[in-house]
């Protein structure tokens, strides 16, 4: 492993954490505003970092599961301002 997949494989573990702290309810007071932004910078750090390692298999994981993050981020962003209900 290099060092980007050792950063990519940090950046889904403190996205990891940083849901899971979500999902808790923990309050931030006034840093609500950031912690989504670093919710959504976290997994997009992880596919560049992900796309940079040099093994093929773990490319294609990191890049995928960061993917899949964002993508899980920005549907419960749509979710929490009712965008996506019909």
């Amino acid at each position: 492993m290099n060092r980007y997949s050792i950063l990519s494989l940090f950046a889904f573990i403190c996205f990891c954490f940083l849901f899971f702290l979500m999902k808790s309810g923990v309050s931030l007071k006034g840093f609500g505003s950031v912690y989504i932004l670093l919710l959504f910078i976290v997994p997009l750090v992880g596919v560049y970092t992900g796309y940079k390692t040099k093994h093929r298999v773990l490319k294609c994981g990191f890049v995928g599961i960061h993917l899949i993050t964002f993508c899980i981020m920005s549907y419960l962003l749509l979710l929490a301002y009712g965008i996506s209900e019909p």
